[in-house]
């Protein structure tokens, strides 16, 4: 004990700023006879950064090599409760510049502090909204669209999504508006003017079965092509006979030409098997669209182009007045159980800024339903380029395997001929159909040649027997 009081006195009991040195000797002793700079405090190590030495500064300041961190020497300290509290780093944010981590100024530890420098932002992914900002559609429509092709995993930069067996619609409805519950706030009218789509992506995997090892063509007639998807695409209107949809095709680019076109484009769907187009329920063309029901429908009626056209326009605003009445209807519906109506009061009526529903908007608004209107030359044009080729034959006339041919149709009398001679020349079928009809300056052989030449290569081009009998009256 008297040994332990003498280095005591001779060590001096040193406080906490200068190394508790007389800890090591105060532990064993009793309480009693403990010094003042004693206590049971845990010991805790402390890492202090020694400071750096002029002539290392001068080497941190140089552009051609980092800057030099200071060299750090663990001491130990015993700290007190007060001190333990105040050198613990933080849990908030982090301390600002010229503060270090342990609660003493920079300026302290005799060395500079150095602020971190911010990192660059990372440029966003590739976004596709310049894509869509070109679609003229409501903006619901373009928002409710691209969530479903997210959910799919057919927008580009979505995540994948497994279908098991391929059992997926290529077709797309909005969702049953009068089932949405908006909370306290009133139904919305753009959930009653969205309309349906369809998909149309020939190069994804949701047709790979479709495709079966088929190789897409280029639309520039490249000899290997290499045909992917180069963005979203676009939507395209189509009339039906109840209502309108779209068809939201790809955009395509083939890697080895660098040239990109639109799935739906008419010449490359051309150029694909009919199994790609029978899935289609359009006819496509350059800038216009109609539905197959439509063509159906125009066959099987015999209708004019003028009354088929005002029959669409009659269904499609129908179909509007039946949305807007719906909407009515459901605000009514929340109106009438905020007031009691059905029994017991709700509350939503109380939280509601505005029992006001807002308005549904005209037909034609393209912020609103964003219809469209069908014109008779619409309907004509599009039968036509759809049958083309069939109706080509049917203008050249039809066919036969008995003819019979007559001198004696008169022309009328209005009709003067260069040499004076008016007659014709008919030629019909067993069923009395006529096949051709010309009008004649002479009554001569030599006369009929070319007619005879060009009935004779409609049957070639056809790919039909020739006739076998003619009976003639002279």
């Amino acid at each position: 004990m008297q040994f332990q009081t003498h280095m005591r006195s001779l060590l001096g009991c040193q406080d906490v700023e200068s190394g508790n040195i007389c800890r090591l000797y105060c532990k064993d002793m009793p309480v009693s006879d403990q010094c003042c700079c004693f206590s049971p405090i845990p010991f805790t190590p402390v890492r202090v950064p020694l400071p750096v030495p002029p002539e290392l500064l001068e080497l941190s300041t140089s552009k051609t090599t980092s800057p030099l961190r200071p060299v750090q020497e663990t001491v130990f300290y015993q700290l007190t409760s007060a001190q333990s509290a105040a050198s613990t780093p933080p849990s908030g944010p982090p301390a600002a510049a010229g503060q270090s981590f342990s609660g003493l100024s920079a300026t302290s530890t005799g060395y500079p502090s150095t602020q971190l420098e911010e990192k660059p932002a990372v440029p966003p992914l590739p976004s596709y909204e310049q894509d869509v900002s070109r679609w003229h559609y409501s903006q619901q429509q373009r928002i409710w669209m691209k969530t479903e092709m997210e959910a799919l995993g057919l927008w580009p930069g979505s995540k994948p999504v497994r279908h098991p067996m391929n059992m997926i619609s290529l077709w797309r409805y909005p969702p049953q508006p009068e089932l949405i519950d908006a909370v306290y706030e009133l139904p919305s009218p753009k959930y009653f003017q969205l309309h349906p789509f369809f998909i149309w992506k020939p190069e994804h995997g949701i047709m790979e079965r479709v495709r079966n090892n088929y190789t897409l063509p280029c639309l520039y007639g490249c000899p290997n092509p290499h045909v992917v998807s180069s963005g979203v695409g676009r939507p395209r209107v189509i009339i039906g006979t109840s209502s309108q949809y779209y068809i939201l095709a790809s955009r395509l680019s083939c890697k080895v030409c660098k040239k990109y076109w639109f799935a739906d484009k008419p010449q490359w769907m051309d150029m694909l098997p009919s199994r790609f187009c029978n899935i289609l329920p359009a006819f496509l063309t350059h800038k216009k669209a109609i539905c197959k029901t439509v063509m159906d429908e125009l066959r099987r009626t015999g209708k004019s182009p003028n009354d088929m056209a005002n029959q669409l326009n009659e269904a499609l605003h129908l179909r509007y007045e039946r949305a807007h009445l719906a909407y009515l209807s459901t605000v009514k519906n929340v109106l009438d159980g905020d007031s009691g109506l059905y029994g017991q009061q709700t509350i939503t009526g109380a939280l509601r800024a505005t029992n006001t529903p807002a308005p549904f908007g005209e037909y034609g608004d393209v912020v609103g339903w964003c219809g469209v209107t069908v014109s008779a030359h619409y309907c004509l044009i599009q039968e036509y380029h759809r049958q083309e080729s069939t109706l080509n034959l049917l203008l050249q006339g039809t066919f036969g395997q008995a003819l019979r041919a007559d001198h004696t149709r008169k022309v009328a009398r209005k009709v003067v001929l260069a040499s004076g001679t008016m007659s014709s020349y008919a030629v019909m079928n067993e069923n009395w159909m006529v096949l051709s009809w010309v009008m004649l300056q002479s009554e001569s052989d030599k006369s009929l040649q070319p007619m005879y030449e060009g009935l004779s290569r409609r049957y070639i081009f056809a790919g039909l027997p020739k006739a076998k009998y003619q009976w003639v009256d002279r």
